[in-house]
């Protein structure tokens, strides 16, 4: 069976591979069936491939398909609660990424590949400990544009991040309601780009004040 309407109907009970570019695997009607995870938004977000063949590229996944869970290998990636270690390590590795495929560098950072939601959005599944979400923002030009996380309640301070990337700035707020933003701009030796680190903050940015939410942006140096 190669014809996609027919396959995408199916109730086709995939299983997880463990790994971040091919995920999914599965067999119908004696066809080995393989789901590759493309470099999303310049390409669909899945390819279907079928005996080792491209049949189609797919920009959501069907809803007659059944996802497998996670392994628990791949849960043990993202056990990690986000600290100032992490962020730390994760904007270094952000400095120097190479490959603009999005599996590919959420493997960079440690992560399991993201998944599609209803608007495009990549998001890990389940986010880390202490997060409500946490979504790579890719572009169709560059690859990798930022990672952002939500906590799910406010966590770092103002001081613990500064105490771990250097004294921070404030940035002006563009309403009277909009978050009160601190950025840190973040280098390594020798990386062809470099990552500032944007926190959000409720109230009025304190050393005490803590973070609801984390974005590390990719530059150009």
């Amino acid at each position: 069976m190669t014809d996609l309407t027919a396959l995408t109907d199916l109730p086709i009970a995939w299983e997880h591979s463990g790994d971040g570019e091919f995920p999914y695997l599965a067999e119908v009607d004696g066809r080995q069936l393989t789901v590759r995870v493309n470099d999303f938004p310049a390409e669909p977000l899945y390819t279907l491939i079928v005996d080792g063949a491209e049949l189609a590229g797919l920009d959501d996944w069907p809803g007659a398909w059944l996802r497998p869970p996670a392994p628990q290998h791949l849960l043990d990636l993202i056990a990690r609660p986000v600290t100032t270690d992490l962020l730390y390590t994760w904007a270094r590795r952000i400095c120097g990424v190479t490959t603009e495929h999005a599996a590919e560098v959420a493997a960079l950072l440690g992560l399991p590949a993201p998944t599609q939601d209803d608007f495009g959005r990549l998001f890990v599944q389940p986010s880390p400990p202490g997060t409500a979400w946490l979504r790579l923002n890719m572009n169709d030009r560059a690859g990798l544009a930022a990672v952002e996380i939500r906590f799910a309640g406010p966590a770092l301070t103002r001081a613990e991040l500064d105490a771990q990337f250097g004294p921070s700035q404030n940035l002006p707020r563009v309403h009277w309601d909009s978050p009160h933003v601190t950025a840190h701009r973040i280098t390594t030796p020798d990386a062809p780009l470099s990552c500032t680190l944007f926190a959000s903050f409720n109230g009025e940015p304190a050393p005490s004040e803590r973070a609801f939410q984390i974005m590390l942006r990719r530059d150009h140096r």
